[in-house]
């Protein structure tokens, strides 16, 4: 289960890298890096080896619930943000609360954690040492904060479904709505397994545990699908329209080389900025734009391009004002 969770995590946050755009939200790309070392931390020979830097004492689980709250902060406010049309004194009061709640989530999880007595390195270590009611506490300050961030993340995109009603996004953010609830349910089947430990009543824990498994395998695999749909679409989208913007340049240079000709002092500068992620569809623009200069000045200009050249160069404006007017 470990491994399936890092892995998931480390896949969202390269697609998430790879995906992203300058000038964006970074809320989610935060929260994949902080959740995705979390996540690592807690396979058994990782979190060996970097428990064995700090004396041994469990400190690694320390760390690893800290990042992952503080990635869950990050991971709530990216659904809030992408989800909610709210302005930004909303996002401000927004913000406020959540940094509030984490600073409390973060301390009460640290002055749990220095109350348990756990002197040896533990890959189990609520199993280990949950029956103390520290450990139980250490937990539930966790989880309490986790549940309720999400199950507000959840809401938030049960509000403004309707905003998303169609396209790629529809199903990522019902996806994350399903992840967000899956989530809360794992909060409470955790809550009622640490009352159990503390309690004493072990033999009563076997089907939550089983219910643990599944809930928190549905939870990731529910949140970083949805999560990445958007990035990836994107990605692919940007990927198949530069091919298809190339093929269209290539069709489109033959007519454009006609209808210079003899003219050339007269078209603009085809100079393109080094780098810039739209600089065919900027090529193609000014290619359109000469091609049109040409026949605006030469009256010889259409009979050297021909009509199959007015009919390419047709099909090149409409695919420009597609990628212009394409929702976003």
């Amino acid at each position: 289960m470990e491994l399936l969770a890092a892995a998931l995590m480390v896949a969202l946050t390269a697609i998430v890298t790879a995906s992203r755009s300058q000038g964006k939200d970074t809320s989610i790309l935060w929260a994949s890096t902080l959740i995705s070392i979390s996540m690592v931390l807690n396979v058994d020979p990782v979190f060996i080896l970097v428990d064995s830097w700090f004396g041994g004492r469990n400190y690694a689980d320390l760390a690893a619930n800290l990042l992952l709250l503080v990635g869950v902060n990050f991971l709530a406010r990216a659904i809030h943000r992408a989800a909610s049309p709210a302005s930004a004194g909303t996002r401000a009061s927004y913000d406020k609360w959540a940094k509030w709640g984490l600073a409390i989530a973060l301390s009460g999880t640290a002055a749990m954690f220095l109350r348990i007595d756990a002197p040896v390195t533990s890959t189990s270590f609520m199993r280990d040492y949950g029956g103390q009611w520290a450990a139980g506490s250490y937990s539930a300050v966790q989880y309490i904060y986790v549940g309720t961030v999400m199950a507000a993340a959840g809401w938030t995109c049960i509000r403004f479904r309707r905003a998303w009603t169609t396209g790629i996004y529809s199903v990522a953010f019902n996806l994350i709505g399903l992840g967000c609830a899956a989530a809360v349910l794992l909060v409470i089947d955790v809550l009622l397994l640490d009352a159990l430990h503390v309690l004493g009543a072990t033999d009563s824990m076997a089907t939550l545990s089983s219910v643990y498994n599944v809930l928190n395998s549905a939870t990731f695999i529910l949140l970083c699908t949805g999560l990445s749909l958007p990035p990836a679409g994107r990605k692919l989208t940007t990927l198949y329209e530069t091919a298809k913007t190339t093929s269209v340049l290539e069709h489109l240079t033959p007519v454009w080389q006609k209808a210079i000709e003899g003219n050339s002092g007269l078209t603009l500068d085809r100079g393109v900025v080094p780098g810039r992620t739209n600089r065919r569809r900027t090529e193609l623009h000014r290619m359109i734009v000469e091609i049109q200069d040409a026949l605006a000045r030469d009256p010889s200009a259409g009979k050297r391009i021909g009509v199959e050249g007015i009919k390419t160069l047709t099909q090149a404006s409409n695919h420009l004002e597609r990628l212009t007017w394409r929702p976003r």
